[in-house]
């Protein structure tokens, strides 16, 4: 079973949407580290 199918193996699943540099480099960059660090990779 791929990661997607698991993902959606309950029917629904969160996926994160993080624009680039909105509203600054330095704010996108702790949103990847806070979402790596939380499982959501």
């Amino acid at each position: 079973m791929t990661e997607i199918e698991r993902a959606f193996a309950g029917g629904k699943a969160f996926i994160a949407f993080i624009t680039c540099g909105d509203p600054d480099l330095e704010t996108t960059a702790a949103a990847v580290r806070a979402a790596v660090e939380n499982g959501l990779t």
